[in-house]
């Protein structure tokens, strides 16, 4: 990959979040991420506090009316929000809907929530002037200095994404987009029309590692790139445990709260591979 290669980093997160978890994260991107790397933040409410030159704030709600006029519609469908309490003419899962369905609340499900990731990365790819477009979840703490080389190392080159495989479908708390790739408007496109078109409902599961990974099999299913490296298949903490480990901690879950992953979540000694 040529050095010149321009990459644009991306990131949304719930406005109560900031103090949480996105703050911190921002500030480990300006502490140790190349200075020619801009984090781009999808926000939503209130601006949050200027991070220097290395940050860049975008609007959300404004960015993206197709968003905002899908919360709208489902706001108040406890399905659409991953519970399970039907209102009359409401969205209804699957009878199939996988085995996580245990007739109680679930993430899976949560459609609302998910659907903030996929508009921020339409419209980056739309409006971001970058030959890649990096997905980095806000609840990511850089600990270490990256070089642009390592960032390089990891593109999806001609591909069109790389992501962090697993068994069951990729996590996406790192995701890389090529803008260059011929399919990439119409992946993206095919992703969106889910939401605008309100066919979400017709998949198994409404959350971004499975949508994402529809998306992919369906339209450029020999354009993705796997950089967990079989990371995934030991254990589900599969981010810490690729390569991505050695510099970012991914705090999925209720390591928000604890702030950083366990010591029990590594299952590769990397020193052997």
């Amino acid at each position: 990959v040529k050095y010149y290669m321009t990459i644009a980093v991306i990131t949304t997160f719930p406005e109560k979040n900031f103090k949480v978890y996105g703050e911190r994260m921002i500030d480990s991107f300006v502490a140790h991420w190349p200075s020619n790397i801009i984090l781009h933040v999808y926000y939503e409410g209130s601006c949050p506090p200027d991070k220097g030159d290395k940050v860049k704030y975008v609007d959300l709600h404004q960015a993206s009316p197709d968003l905002v006029a899908f919360k709208q519609k489902y706001k108040n469908d406890p399905v659409a929000n991953g519970e399970t309490q039907e209102i009359a003419g409401g969205v209804r899962r699957l009878k199939n809907a996988g085995k996580n369905d245990k007739g109680k609340g679930s993430f899976l499900w949560d459609a609302v929530r998910f659907s903030h990731k996929t508009f921020a990365v339409d419209h980056a790819i739309k409006n971001i002037d970058a030959d890649y477009v990096l997905w980095l979840d806000a609840d990511t703490y850089t600990f270490r200095h990256i070089t642009k080389q390592f960032v390089l190392d990891l593109l999806p080159g001609d591909k069109l994404v790389n992501y962090l495989g697993r068994v069951t479908y990729p996590e996406c708390g790192w995701v890389c987009y090529n803008k260059r790739h011929p399919k990439i408007q119409q992946f993206m496109k095919y992703w969106t029309d889910l939401y605008i078109n309100d066919t979400i409902f017709q998949e198994l599961e409404w959350h971004d590692s499975y949508l994402f990974w529809q998306c992919v099999k369906r339209i450029a299913p020999n354009d993705g790139v796997d950089i967990g490296k079989g990371a995934g298949v030991e254990g589900l903490h599969v981010f810490i445990n690729s390569v991505l480990g050695d510099y970012i901690d991914h705090m999925k879950g209720k390591r928000k709260i604890k702030g950083k992953s366990s010591r029990s979540d590594l299952r590769t000694k990397k020193d052997q591979e």
